[in-house]
């Protein structure tokens, strides 16, 4: 009876401790588009912080910034917008995957140019973090900077 008891105390503190990791409390569409409209003004020092942890650990702030003012963004958009919001499965650089919640971001441009680009986003600490693209990770972890463009066989 004693170790039932003990049993059921670990499991709720053990749920408890998870439960504050929960999903955080901002929506993800203004935050996803808030790392867009960052990016596309070249705001590198500003977005770094809310790269997932493991990818600052890989892409260093000084590094990060460094790398990507090589290859600054230079069409600034006329509008950002929120299409669709869904949970998907998502690969990290370091080849694992993790629930992420997903925003397609519509960035459109002068001239009728629109893109559609979705932003991978993962509870942490919290809050909403993004994640780099998968061969970023494994540019940034092998010492290089990352091209402004994915290689042709990126995954």
């Amino acid at each position: 009876m004693k170790r039932a008891a003990l049993a059921v105390l670990a499991a709720a503190l053990l749920a408890g401790c998870g439960a504050s990791r929960g999903a955080p409390k901002a929506a993800p569409g203004p935050f996803a588009v808030s790392v867009v409209e960052r990016i596309v003004h070249n705001q590198y020092d500003s977005v770094w912080p809310d790269l997932l942890a493991a990818d600052r650990k890989v892409a260093p702030h000084d590094e990060y910034v460094r790398c990507e003012s090589s290859h600054p963004v230079g069409a600034l958009p006329r509008s950002l917008r929120v299409l669709r919001v869904s949970t998907e499965s998502v690969g990290l650089g370091d080849g694992t995957f993790v629930k992420s919640t997903a925003v397609d971001v519509r960035i459109a441009f002068a001239g009728d140019l629109a893109i559609t680009h979705t932003v991978h986003l993962v509870a942490e600490s919290g809050g909403w973090r993004f994640i780099l693209p998968p061969w970023r990770y494994r540019d940034y972890k092998a010492g290089r900077c990352p091209s402004s463009a994915p290689p042709a066989n990126a995954a």
